[in-house]
């Protein structure tokens, strides 16, 4: 009898052992997912630390080379992976003073001013596992300041199955050489399909380079997982002044209406 209950206050111990051993978090979502935790001082690291956090998250020096700091920072403060980071092929439409359509030609945005790109991060999950979280990004990229300096357009638009979330948001940069100036890129439109931004152009010259951001947090269903999924984006440059420009966004689609600029669309695609 001394030995059965021997046995059996032993066998307890060990199941209260069990029940009272704790389970580590970073076992379950974020390893399985293969999250990179957000970088502590995220907003006071230095570009290169920056840099090795990033390509830890996936990013490769070619996605980093033309990304701005201020964006760096943004994405390493959060919880993430890479999924998507393209260079768009544009179609550009010049449109006159008079509303005529000059051009409409399919190009490389290597070849156009400016250069257009869209960057996908997975955040993890909410709502028990019943929503998948993405921050997807808007990036365009003047080498050399343009001739026109006005309020400028961002835009971006999404499927019907993405549910946009949080609050947007972005900035303009403008770097002369000796320093970088930076703007918010307020928020022009805020809708189901998609969201716009304001770009406050500045005055610069052929040395001076003007990029920047919009960022939307978008949700999409569990049941879309391993999915193809596309992000509208466009760019507007307005080239005479005294001209409004609309902006049209529904589901995969972004649209401008006005005379007296020149439009950019294009859009980049990733796997949910």
């Amino acid at each position: 009898m001394k030995k059965k209950s021997f046995f059996t206050g032993l066998l307890s111990l060990f199941m209260l052992f069990g029940l009272l051993t704790p389970v580590s978090a970073e076992t379950n979502s974020e390893v399985e997912e293969g999250l990179i935790p957000a970088l502590p001082d995220a907003f006071i690291s230095s570009e290169s630390v920056l840099d090795a956090h990033l390509q830890e998250m996936g990013f490769s020096t070619t996605d980093l080379s033309n990304m701005p700091i201020d964006m760096k920072k943004e994405i390493s403060s959060k919880d993430g992976k890479k999924v998507a980071a393209q260079e768009l092929d544009t179609v550009v439409t010049v449109t006159d003073e008079e509303g005529n359509t000059v051009t409409d030609i399919s190009v490389t945005a290597a070849d156009a001013t400016p250069t257009l790109s869209g960057y996908a991060v997975y955040s993890g999950t909410s709502n028990n596992g019943r929503e998948l979280i993405y921050q997807v990004y808007a990036t365009y990229n003047w080498n050399s300041s343009p001739f026109n300096f006005y309020t400028d357009n961002l835009a971006m638009a999404w499927q019907a199955n993405a549910t946009p979330t949080g609050t947007p948001g972005g900035q303009h940069s403008v770097d002369g050489g000796s320093g970088i100036s930076t703007y918010v890129n307020h928020v022009d439109k805020e809708e189901v399909a998609g969201t716009s931004y304001k770009v406050d152009m500045k005055a610069g010259g052929t040395y001076t380079k003007q990029y920047g951001w919009g960022r939307q947090e978008l949700r999409y269903p569990a049941t879309a997982d391993g999915t193809s999924t596309a992000i509208a984006v466009g760019y507007s440059h307005r080239i005479l002044p005294g001209f409004t420009t609309g902006i049209s966004l529904s589901f995969g689609y972004v649209g401008f209406s006005g005379n007296g600029k020149v439009d950019y669309t294009g859009r980049f695609t990733f796997v949910i």
